[in-house]
């Protein structure tokens, strides 16, 4: 493995990782990786995006992180955002396996891993089978223990969040985003794409998370108004998780789904989730 280009900016660096995936598939991811500028790095941090999005949604929690003693790194998963790899046919053990990649090919040590909605359930999935300090699932997918027998459902290969239930009208999200500023939510749509229907079929049918492989500190955050539409995860979903992980919870009051990354309320999340991580 090696990384292509590394390009500085300012403590942030934008890099671009070739390595053969799980099964030897050779790819680019691209990488952000926002290092801290203190003397001593309180530890490593892994930012996994959920469904249609890309390391972009998590620009102001890395930018958080790393002025308060972290490295960040935040990945487009395959397919996503500046990465190479078909979304059509991605599996969510793909995308865990794209965690797994960056871990080793930046040698991180023990990462903590923080992961929204979909990217909540790879944080789980991935720290399951691999070293991990902390996992924060904020909004995260269900597992099969708290989901309990789902659908079996075919679903096309890509789909959007339109297809999703996205509302299409501004007006229509901005109700449904009450915390979402106009340019955010302009910019949200501009970083959104397509997302697999083999994973979403997965996650549908559930995916087992045993408690028991968890040994590490785990949190769950949950946004409030989180279920504002169809495709929403909040509050509801993240205390079953903690109910049944026995873990600690944490509920944003006022976020929606999105808006709990890059809304009003996303510096009070990122905030307590920095807390609890320096505590544990």
């Amino acid at each position: 493995m090696m990384i292509l280009s590394y390009v500085h900016i300012l403590y942030t660096s934008v890099s671009y990782v070739k390595f053969f995936s799980c099964y030897n598939v050779s790819m680019m991811l691209f990488t952000q990786v926002h290092k801290t500028s203190m003397e001593v790095a309180k530890g490593s941090v892994v930012l996994v995006h959920g469904s249609w999005g890309s390391s972009s949604m998590w620009m102001g929690y890395a930018q958080f992180l790393s002025q308060n003693g972290w490295d960040a790194y935040a990945l487009d998963l395959r397919g996503h955002g500046r990465s190479e790899g078909n979304i059509a046919g991605a599996t969510m053990e793909d995308y865990a396996c794209d965690v797994k990649q960056v871990v080793a090919e930046y040698d991180i040590d023990n990462p903590a891993v923080i992961g929204h909605s979909m990217g909540g359930l790879v944080a789980l999935m991935y720290s399951a089978e691999h070293d991990a300090r902390a996992v924060v699932a904020i909004d995260p997918s269900p597992t099969k223990e708290v989901q309990g027998e789902g659908e079996r459902k075919e679903y096309p290969a890509e789909y959007s969040p339109k297809d999703a239930g996205m509302p299409a009208n501004p007006l229509h999200a901005m109700k449904a985003f009450p915390d979402v500023g106009i340019l955010s939510m302009m910019r949200m749509k501009m970083m959104l794409g397509v997302e697999s229907g083999v994973a979403r079929s997965e996650r549908k049918i559930g995916i087992s998370v045993p408690k028991e492989k968890l040994s590490m500190p785990v949190l769950f955050v949950g946004g409030e108004l989180g279920e504002s539409v169809p495709f929403g995860i909040g509050i509801k979903t993240a205390k079953k998780m903690a109910d049944y992980y026995v873990r600690e919870v944490v509920e944003i009051k006022g976020a929606t789904h999105p808006g709990i990354l890059i809304g009003e309320h996303a510096m009070e999340a990122v905030q307590k989730i920095e807390n609890w991580m320096s505590n544990h």
